[in-house]
């Protein structure tokens, strides 16, 4: 008996992550598809392939949902920063190609990834999971920075208002490719704003595009 339990203990948890797994990828998919508001519960089970009493089981509304969602957003982040920061890269060479990559990602994709961001950004319940989004990519900003200029954060400030920056300037790129109708190269908007932000960087704080 005891032997049975060790071995199906597991494989239960294995199950139960599987299952996890398969939901935050099918509600993915319909906030994309659909938008945040109109993807039901009801409609996530469906396209989960599982019954709404077991969704329920694990995760208790939508909201619980997304942030799981953006919580596996940030972790991928953080593996991404730390790569990129074991690798040698410059801060301003890898935030440059995270912004493109993503500003291509909106281009190529359309409607469904925008409705996401869009959410994330809009719904009043969702903003706790924005800021955090938000936060944390300031954090892991605010340290490769002040790593690279060999100064600390803690006491010198600098590097924190260049992550802000630089993460702002992602966000307002977003926002006037949007309020544009879209017809605007989010590519190329991206690329302004950066180079200007870099410009107002390099006037306060040493830093190069190498």
């Amino acid at each position: 008996m005891g032997e049975t339990s060790k071995v199906s203990f597991p494989r239960r948890t294995a199950a139960k992550a599987r299952t996890r797994q398969r939901i935050e990828d099918a509600a993915r998919h319909l906030f994309v598809t659909l938008g945040y508001a109109d993807a039901t519960m009801a409609a996530i089970a469906d396209a989960a392939d599982i019954h709404i009493t077991t969704l329920f089981t694990h995760f208790a509304s939508k909201r619980d949902l997304i942030a799981a969602i953006a919580e596996r957003a940030r972790t991928r982040f953080e593996n991404v920063v730390a790569t990129q920061r074991e690798q040698g890269v410059p801060v301003l060479i890898f935030w440059r190609n995270q912004v493109t990559r993503i500003a291509h990602a909106y281009e190529r994709d359309g409607d469904g990834q925008i409705n996401l961001a869009r959410a994330l950004a809009g719904e009043p319940e969702l903003l706790p999971v924005w800021f955090a989004h938000q936060r944390l990519q300031i954090d892991l900003m605010t340290d490769y920075i002040a790593d690279e200029l060999g100064i600390d954060p803690a006491t010198d400030h600098r590097a924190q208002m260049a992550a802000a920056m630089l993460v702002a300037g992602g966000r307002m790129a977003f926002d006037s490719w949007i309020e544009s109708g879209r017809v605007h190269d989010l590519v190329a908007e991206n690329e302004r704003l950066l180079d200007a932000a870099e410009a107002l960087l390099a006037n306060g704080l040493p830093l190069s595009r190498g």
